[in-house]
Parts: structure tokens; sequence; C-alpha cells
């Protein structure tokens, strides 16, 4: 589903090539991004481009993106990792790099270019405050990633925020995002984990969402579902009903599907996907 609102169509293998500059390190689940610089069914072609760029780099290495279509023989992509060293001006460093040269094979056609594989984001991972039913941060950032799509000027609203999760998550990717919790005491919470990352923690609010009157282009809402107080189907309603008024477009996050009162409040249900954190499931809901 994140894979759809990003690059408009289904993901049909692991790997994905394509001449959308997309900032890979806003999904968790990208392992990583090869920047193509050349291409070419006949290796020693590559080779010919490489020195032919007069490149010069400190600090450097070659691997070799080891794929599930086309099999290469260890030796061989050993081999082929010195040759592309070789034209390369500078000094090799295999432990700390400062840049990846990196090759690989799909099908027929040799590829190469320079690798980034950043997961700073799993640092979020230790938070001061967290419990047990918040999204996983994987699940969070692909909530956000559905809700942006591609336009990072969009303008979100997490109005029953938690512990700052997906704010934190949002921030982290440059999204104009804030938060609200009518918990005064989790509210706080979010709070500190948001100036724990150097954020400011004045994005998210103590508020009932009842109450909002700002209107955002986004909002993202992880319905409440009595876990530690008693909520009601008929309050879920109204605060599905209230999402009418603070955004055009909602990201529902709900423990059971609400197709049938999202019609009824005058939803159009774009895409819909369930995600599961040990024996709980969560249903990802995309409307307008």
């Amino acid at each position: 589903m994140e894979f759809r609102h990003i690059f408009h169509e289904d993901m049909q293998t692991k790997y994905y090539i394509t001449n959308q500059d997309f900032d890979y390190s806003r999904s968790a689940y990208i392992r990583g991004k090869l920047n193509i610089l050349y291409e070419s069914a006949c290796f020693d072609e590559i080779v010919n481009f490489i020195e032919q760029q007069n490149y010069c780099y400190y600090d450097f290495k070659v691997i070799y993106l080891k794929n599930e279509i086309t099999h290469v023989p260890y030796q061989e992509s050993i081999d082929k990792c010195k040759q592309i060293a070789l034209p390369i001006a500078g000094s090799v460093n295999m432990h700390h790099p400062q840049t990846i040269f990196a090759i690989t094979k799909i099908h027929e056609i040799w590829y190469f270019g320079i690798y980034q594989n950043d997961m700073r984001w799993n640092q979020h991972n230790d938070k001061p405050y967290s419990y047990s039913h918040s999204l996983a941060l994987r699940d969070a950032r692909a909530v956000v990633n559905i809700a942006l799509g591609n336009d990072l000027s969009k303008t979100i609203v997490d109005p029953c925020c938690g512990v700052g999760t997906v704010v934190l998550e949002g921030l982290s990717m440059n999204a104009h995002i804030v938060g609200y919790d009518i918990n005064k005491y989790v509210a706080y919470q979010a709070r500190l984990n948001l100036e724990h990352y150097g954020y400011d923690p004045l994005l998210i609010q103590r508020c009932d969402m009842r109450t909002l009157k700002k209107t955002y282009d986004v909002c993202i809402l992880d319905i409440p579902y009595g876990v530690y107080s008693p909520f009601t189907y008929q309050q879920q309603c109204e605060l599905l009903e209230k999402t009418r008024d603070i955004a055009a477009e909602l990201v529902l996050i709900s423990h059971v599907p609400m197709q049938k009162e999202l019609i009824n409040i005058g939803y159009h249900m774009k895409d819909q996907a369930m995600i599961q954190k040990g024996s709980f499931q969560r249903y990802i809901t995309h409307c307008l």
C-alpha cells in the first residue's frame, strides 16, 4: 500500500527501477537505493565508462548487490568488484567507507552506481516513552508515506496521537505534522519524546479532537478502542464524523474494518491494507 502511494503502481518484485528521485530513507521497507550511473549488457563497457570519468574518491569501497532474479557466482562478483575499483583513484576503506559503489546484474543488464542504505530512523526505537499497543515504527512511517504520497507540502494532523509515534516519524521526514491527544499525561509524554530528538515539543498539544477548529490536508486517525479507558462505538463514530471538518483526506487506523461507517459519513475508500503486531491486527484505510 505504501509502495502504491509513492510509485503509483503495484509492487511486482523486491527490486524496482525508476526515474523518480525518491528519498528512500522515508520508507522503513526499502533497504537501500542504487543511484545508477551507468548500465549495459556488457560489463566491459561499464569499466570503460569509469575510466573515462577519472573518478577520485577517498575512503570508498565497491560491493556486489545480490538479488533473487539473477545469480552471479561469488568469485565472479568479487572479480567484478575489483575491476570496478581499479580505475577509481583515491583510497579504499572497507570498514568505514565514505562512498559505496555497487554493481548488480538483473537479467542480462549490469548496473553500476552509488549505493545508499541509511537506516538512522531505527534510533526512534529508543524513545523515552512508548506503549505496547502503539504502532510499530515501520508501520508509523508507512502510514505517513500513505498520507503524503510524493507531496511533502501537505499538512498532516494526528488528532489522537498518543505518545507521538506517527508525529515523530513524520517530523523525521520533514513533513508538516502536528498532534493532539485528549489525555494530559499522554500528551506530556509525547512532547518529551519529541524534545528527546530535538523537535519542537509544542507540536503536540492536549486537546479533544472534537473541539479542533484548524483544518489540514490530511488527518491520520488511530481511532481509540478502549485500551486504558472505556470508548464506545458511538464515540468512535463521532470522531470519524469530526475528521470531515478538519481534513479532506483521511488515513484511518482501526482495529476492525469500518468501511460501512466511512461510507455512511461520505468518504470514498481508495485503498486498504492490514498490518499485524503480534496477535493484534490493525486496518489501514485511505479515504477521500
